[in-house]
């Protein structure tokens, strides 16, 4: 197959939509394609033929690998990439700060693609300290991290995304939730002030609010999450923030029937045996106690449940 032609089916701002569902607007005239997989597979594999591939078509086919492998249906719908279009929820769901998803919905493994040349790249929401990490804190669970700022402070989106709630909600007090192409949805609380309004397209690195002290909070900071389908994931398992990085540009996501946790892609992990604790496991992999709770981003309040997913280097 001629490079041309690869390019006009699947390189030409198109993204195979699974993860995130991308819905035509009612007054649209834009299109649809409903293929098979055999047929979008022998697409991606069509590439492999290309004397040089180009970076934006070897991120592509990292993408199209990864949703291929949790995909359980038959075809496929290829349509525009377009995040004005980006929906998680039903209209009446989207309106709730965390709608709910059946865990069996959710594939027992797979990888998502964070950052690449299609999606853009990570940008630190703001560069500070870590105060409070991800687990248990007196007595509940904490399910996100917390990073120093002032009031006034600039906050900005960590991902491109689209923005699904902007305003004043209980305990979180101001909130911004994004959501992003590849599934996954950031949540950014305790703000003085809102720079966006849902329905708004927002690029990595763009301001989306203030810092403050709104809410259930003690001192100004912000509170920082990561979901997948209404689910908390351990931001600092994902990205350094002493580097403002992620350690690796695609995300594994565990589905153990209880919750979801996820580790860079390039980790070796360690599945938790009842009995097991922190002192156990870290010495038969040579670490210190200390050691394999910062490679898991948490603290000595954290608790070990069987069968939990630890990286382990």
């Amino acid at each position: 197959m001629k490079r041309p032609l690869i390019l006009a089916l699947i390189f030409t701002s198109q993204v195979v939509c699974l993860n995130a569902t991308i819905l035509p607007p009612s007054d649209s005239t834009q299109t649809f394609k409903i293929i098979t997989k055999s047929r979008l597979i022998r697409l991606i594999d069509s590439v492999f033929d290309l004397e040089e591939p180009s970076p934006r078509d070897m991120d592509l086919l990292h993408y199209y690998a990864s949703i291929l492998k949790d995909n359980k249906s038959d075809t496929v719908r290829v349509g525009n990439l377009d995040l004005g279009d980006l929906s998680f929820y039903s209209k009446s769901d989207e309106q709730l700060l965390f709608p709910p998803v059946k865990l069996e919905d959710i594939p027992a493994s797979q990888n998502i693609i964070a950052e690449n040349s299609i999606f853009g790249f990570y940008c630190a929401p703001f560069k500070n300290i870590v105060t409070s990490n991800y687990g248990w804190r007196d007595g509940k669970m904490h399910k996100g991290i917390d990073i120093d700022l002032n009031r006034g402070d600039k906050v900005c989106a960590a991902f491109a995304g689209k923005v699904r709630i902007a305003k004043k909600q209980g305990g979180f007090g101001n909130v911004v939730i994004l959501m992003h192409l590849n599934g996954l949805e950031t949540v950014y609380a305790h703000l003085s002030r809102l720079k966006v309004k849902p329905g708004d397209i927002v690029q990595s690195g763009q301001v989306i609010g203030l810092g403050g002290n709104t809410g259930h909070s003690r001192g100004t900071h912000l509170h920082f999450e990561i979901r997948y389908k209404g689910y908390p994931l351990n931001p600092g398992a994902i990205i350094s923030f002493t580097e403002n990085k992620l350690y690796h540009h695609t995300i594994t996501l565990k589905n153990n029937g209880r919750d979801l946790c996820a580790f860079p892609a390039n980790s070796n992990l360690h599945k938790v045996k009842p009995g097991e604790s922190w002192y156990v496991i870290a010495h038969r992999y040579g670490l210190s106690m200390k050691e394999l709770m910062t490679l898991n981003a948490v603290d000595r309040r954290y608790k070990l449940k069987p069968g939990q997913q630890l990286r382990i280097n």
